[in-house]
């Protein structure tokens, strides 16, 4: 299969359940919140686990926090066949601050055809997505293991391909690292707030209310002179 033939989408709330199972036994990305909890789990519940749809459901908000102002924080890589389209590969990401994210998630299955292309397109499109947003840089943590796929964040030989580079730690636990253009650098942070504006909103008030602030005039003006007190021992 080329990976031409492979098609890239924000995840959402039709896809999520479409997210494939990931290398590692027994985990389920669709409730595991092992990145954002430090008590956190990349087991799969039991079919008859009485929190599986409450974690289910808290995780799809996580992934949809940023939607409204840039985008989801997730990507699902499909073999292309119209409506009959199979999810191959998933990735996670989200930010480490405004400028630097971390993709935390990249899995691809085990049984598609050219399991690297497809890993090394879909974290190439991840980057051109974050790239857009404004995002300068990427980083991932990788773990050196037997099975490269194990590890939550994928193969480092992956992302050596995709054009990262490891800035940091040892052959155990590197740092890779991806420096991007911030193509969207030029968008104004009021276009940002644009495109959060609720649907309803009239228009004032946006994000928040603003006080009547002083005008141009007034704030090259000197304050007024502040009347002096008294001294008590007189002047000399």
């Amino acid at each position: 299969m080329s990976t031409d033939e492979v098609a890239f989408s924000l995840v959402d709330e039709a896809s999520f359940e479409a997210i494939p199972a990931p290398a590692g036994p027994g985990a389920r990305c669709q409730t595991c919140d092992y990145w954002e909890r430090f008590d956190g789990s990349r087991d799969a519940l039991a079919a008859d686990a009485t929190d599986a749809s409450a974690r289910a459901d808290s995780k799809l908000r996580r992934l949809m926090a940023g939607r409204e102002l840039a985008g989801a924080y997730g990507m699902l890589a499909w073999r292309d066949g119209g409506q009959d389209r199979v999810a191959l590969g998933w990735a996670q990401f989200g930010p480490l601050s405004p400028a630097r994210w971390v993709v935390t998630c990249l899995q691809v299955a085990v049984d598609a055809e050219d399991r690297q292309g497809v890993a090394i397109a879909l974290l190439s499109a991840v980057c051109e997505d974050l790239d857009r947003r404004g995002i300068t840089a990427v980083e991932a943590y990788p773990e050196g293991a037997a099975d490269d796929w194990v590890s939550s964040a994928g193969p480092v030989h992956v992302y050596v391909a995709a054009g990262f580079e490891r800035a940091a730690g040892d052959d155990r636990y590197p740092v890779m690292r991806r420096e991007l253009v911030g193509e969207a650098e030029r968008m104004e942070w009021g276009d940002l707030l644009a495109k959060a504006r609720p649907a309803d909103d009239s228009g004032e008030g946006w994000p928040v209310p603003l006080p009547k602030g002083p005008t141009e005039d007034d704030l090259f003006r000197l304050p007024p002179a502040k009347p002096s007190k008294p001294n008590p021992f007189g002047e000399g």
